[in-house]
């Protein structure tokens, strides 16, 4: 149930959620958040949740000493703290909803993962969760954001002053920072890899099968759709059309994958170049990894997951551990693909 213990000077503890809305009502007329607006019903049922579990306590703890500092939004690290944190919780309640019962692993000395399926047998498989930042750097990109907010807001108000009737301003959100005209990608597929690549920690998946999780909630592909589990995405914009799929990518890209990009029109090149480095879960160094998911956030819809596995693990596991697979179907559903594209048949949305 939800905290009411008393707090000096307010009576019953305020619910997360009024708290979050308070500190984006805050900023709303001087630097509003793309991310925060856009996201806002799907962070309020985070917020919910946290409320709800008690052995997520630690996430309440920390996010109420968050929304305590002022104008927290306006904060790039704060901002950053708080997309990481609730990415993390995220996943957990996505998975509870599917059927998958998680339990936060303690915090100890040395690396360990996230999360972990819930059960004293050992070996369960574990989360890693990790919620990927903008690109050209993090929370100092988030902070650049919050400043062409803030500009555009202020055009807005001196039109007011100027006696406009109407008055409208532009900002651009740019996930994956000023990408290369042709090339698009091709770096999105780079920024995604290097990204989580960067938070693999050697060590972390010793004790137990682990899965990476990457919360897309900040950056992804330009396209959400379950295509982009393939190698490549056809017919669509137009029926010509054949693109990389960015997240297939993410998970198996090679060495000098050729990039299918999206030409302007007809008679331009397709190809956009070749990829130059090698995909999570390509990587000779992460061969300990059971699997990636990607919680994808598509406009006006639900969060979801998608999955990747390879092949050789997925027979390999229908052998020697069920307990996992089940996990892994019963979190994608039908959303997933294997390197050899097993089950692209089935993935048709853009």
């Amino acid at each position: 149930m939800p905290s009411l213990s008393s707090s000096a000077g307010h009576g019953v503890t305020k619910k997360l959620e009024d708290l979050l809305l308070e500190g984006i009502q805050a900023v709303a007329g001087v630097s509003p958040s793309m991310f925060l607006s856009v996201g806002y019903p799907s962070l309020v049922k985070v917020m919910q949740f946290i409320e709800a579990t008690p052995t997520a306590a630690y996430a309440d703890k920390k996010l109420r000493k968050l929304f305590a500092t002022h104008n927290w939004v306006l904060d790039a690290k704060q901002l950053e703290s708080f997309f990481q944190l609730v990415g993390e919780v995220q996943f957990w309640m996505l998975a509870k909803d599917k059927g998958v019962a998680l339990e936060r692993i303690p915090e100890a000395k040395g690396n360990t993962a996230d999360l972990k399926m819930a059960g004293a047998t050992p070996g369960l498989p574990q989360f890693e969760v990790k919620t990927l930042s903008v690109s050209d750097g993090g929370w100092i990109q988030l902070a650049k954001m919050a400043e062409d907010s803030f500009k555009a807001q202020f055009a807005v108000q001196a039109e007011h002053l100027r006696g406009e009737k109407v008055a409208m301003s532009e900002q651009s959100i740019a996930p994956h920072g000023m990408v290369q005209r042709g090339k698009e990608c091709t770096e999105m597929c780079t920024n995604l890899i290097d990204k989580a690549v960067g938070n693999i920690k050697a060590g972390q998946y010793a004790a137990a099968p682990t899965f990476m999780v990457l919360n897309l909630m900040l950056i992804g592909s330009n396209y959400d759709g379950t295509m982009e589990l393939r190698p490549v995405a056809a017919g669509y914009p137009e029926s010509w059309s054949v693109r990389t799929g960015v997240l297939w990518t993410t998970g198996f890209g090679s060495m000098c994958q050729l990039v299918h990009g999206q030409p302007e029109f007809e008679g331009r090149p397709g190809i956009e170049g070749v990829l130059g480095r090698e995909g999570v879960l390509a990587h000779p160094h992460f061969r300990e990894l059971a699997g990636l998911l990607l919680v994808i956030h598509r406009l006006s819809k639900e969060p979801t997951i998608y999955g990747l596995m390879r092949n050789m693990d997925r027979e390999r596991f229908e052998e020697s551990d069920v307990t996992l697979l089940h996990a892994f179907y019963s979190l994608v559903g039908n959303n997933w693909n294997d390197d050899l594209d097993s089950n692209g048949w089935r993935l048709t949305e853009h």
